[in-house]
């Protein structure tokens, strides 16, 4: 943003060239989440894409931490309830909580998470995911 003396300008044009700054970072994070690969850099790719923050991140780590200590209790848990929970707080839709999923299991994050989340569904894009867990067992 150009370093001219705000003074002389109204509030109403300071904010407009806020809002046009505002507008071409995120333009830029676009740019540069596009040169990120998913598979090598999966949880920046994800904050990049979905415009999270740090507290955005947070939460998604202490719902993936939750349904990791409920499976470690060995209680039975639905898979759909941890969708619905995701969608919920980040009002995202079923393709994106894949790709969260996708994100941390990627990143070596709550494997088992993904994984349990990953067998009680029968959708390609987590065929890697039940793969890897049969190679395990």
């Amino acid at each position: 943003m150009q370093t001219e003396n705000y003074a002389s300008r109204s509030g109403a044009q300071i904010v407009e060239d806020l809002k046009r700054e505002v507008e071409k970072l995120r333009f830029q994070m676009r740019m540069v989440a596009d040169t990120l690969d998913f598979h090598d850099n999966p949880i920046a790719y994800l904050v990049i894409v979905l415009n999270w923050d740090d507290e955005d991140l947070k939460t998604a780590n202490d719902i993936f931490e939750k349904y990791n200590q409920r499976l470690e209790n060995e209680e039975e848990v639905p898979w759909k309830e941890m969708e619905f929970e995701l969608k919920d707080a980040f009002s995202i839709g079923y393709q994106t909580v894949k790709t969260v999923i996708l994100a941390f299991y990627h990143n070596g994050q709550w494997t088992n998470v993904c994984r349990w989340f990953a067998e009680g569904q029968d959708v390609s894009e987590f065929k890697v995911i039940r793969r890897e867990a049969a190679l395990a067992n």
